[in-house]
């Protein structure tokens, strides 16, 4: 017999394999919530850019870790618009993706449309459609952070598993959880003195974040999830850009701060940015057999 309030127990009972999965399913995002809406909007980052026929900072710095040369052969997972595909096609690469959203298949082969051969497809990337060992080069950036840890972990392999002997995978996240967390709270009330629009901007973006974003990263956690999935002598690391050049959409209407620009100076060391960055990235080779 109890009286009063229940205690919970001082260990919870730990979820079965069969309730784990239900979890995991529940915290899934619809494919829905990805329509033309979403990649068509000027939240999204690089839309601007790609308007114009251009890359953002961000991904035209993505292409250049990626080291694209005639010939190459890319994959990349959660393709969006396809920007980053067609300027790598445009550099001679064989380019192929998949996407969890049926419109932004659409949408990236009207942006492929010069290139015919590219392969861009919805598929699911926990279970690629391709033979293992068939690109080059494989990557995905801003999509992790849209999945489960579990299911994060599944295409961490899955990715590994069709990366080419000799070549690499490469893996973007943003945003950084301990800047989002402890410091923008901080810094807002003085980027507001700065510029009100811009930080209306960056929230804006945030509250798209909070939205759509299941599982977020620090260092930490994505060296975790590397190590999870099995991954051997990877890399994780934060860019020291930190204010993107000061050419982004989120941080170009502070440049002219002494303030903003004294932070991209202490960017370059790495205490700086583990606070103060926010695009983390994950590289791992695979050894040739």
């Amino acid at each position: 017999m109890t009286t009063g309030t229940e205690r919970p127990p001082i260990w919870p009972r730990r979820a079965s394999a069969k309730e784990q999965k239900q979890q995991t399913a529940e915290r899934r995002i619809p494919s829905k919530a990805y329509d033309r809406a979403f990649f068509l909007s000027p939240v999204l980052e690089g839309y601007d850019e790609f308007l114009s026929g251009e890359l953002s900072v961000v991904k035209a710095r993505q292409v250049q870790m990626l080291d694209i040369a005639p010939g190459t052969s890319l994959l990349e997972i959660g393709y969006g618009r396809g920007e980053l595909l067609l300027h790598c096609a445009k550099r001679g690469a064989r380019v192929a993706g998949v996407d969890y959203a049926d419109e932004a298949c659409v949408i990236a082969r009207e942006t492929l449309s010069d290139f015919p051969d590219s392969d861009v497809r919805v598929a699911d990337c926990r279970d690629l459609p391709f033979e293992s060992d068939s690109f080059d080069r494989v990557f995905s950036g801003d999509v992790i952070e849209h999945m489960p840890f579990e299911d994060a972990v599944e295409m961490l392999r899955e990715m590994y598993r069709v990366t080419r002997p000799g070549g690499f995978m490469l893996v973007k996240t943003t945003p950084n959880t301990v800047f989002v967390r402890y410091v923008y709270p901080w810094m807002r009330p003085v980027l507001s003195l700065i510029d009100r629009n811009g930080v209306r901007r960056i929230d804006d973006q945030l509250e798209v974040m909070r939205r759509l974003h299941v599982d977020e990263y620090n260092t930490f956690s994505y060296r975790r999830t590397a190590r999870q999935a099995g991954l051997k002598g990877f890399r994780v690391w934060i860019d020291p850009d930190v204010t993107r050049s000061n050419r982004h959409q989120y941080s170009e209407r502070f440049a002219r701060s002494r303030l903003v620009r004294a932070v991209a100076w202490f960017g370059r060391l790495s205490f700086v940015r583990f606070f103060l960055g926010n695009d983390l990235y994950l590289r791992c080779d695979k050894p040739q057999q």
